[in-house]
């Protein structure tokens, strides 16, 4: 019997969060599914993407941060 798989299945495999059974159970299954093994490359490709972007605040609103963190301190 072949097991359907999610994203959520598929994410949880990509960020190391599946049991041992459901590793074997997914590989399988990569193995098999053409269209699967394209969702995962497609997840794969999307979290690479993400890893790499920083968000930097400017250093006006770290300093507005900082002031405002000051003054909750001494209140």
């Amino acid at each position: 019997m072949t097991k359907t798989f999610t994203e959520n299945d598929l994410l949880r495999f990509l960020y190391d969060e599946v049991n041992e059974d459901e590793r074997l159970d997914i590989n399988e299954s990569l193995s098999a599914d053409m269209e699967l093994r394209t969702k995962l490359d497609e997840l794969t490709e999307a979290k690479s993407s993400l890893d790499a972007f920083t968000i930097k605040a400017s250093s006006e609103v770290v300093s507005r941060i900082l002031y405002a963190s000051k003054n909750l301190q001494s209140a």
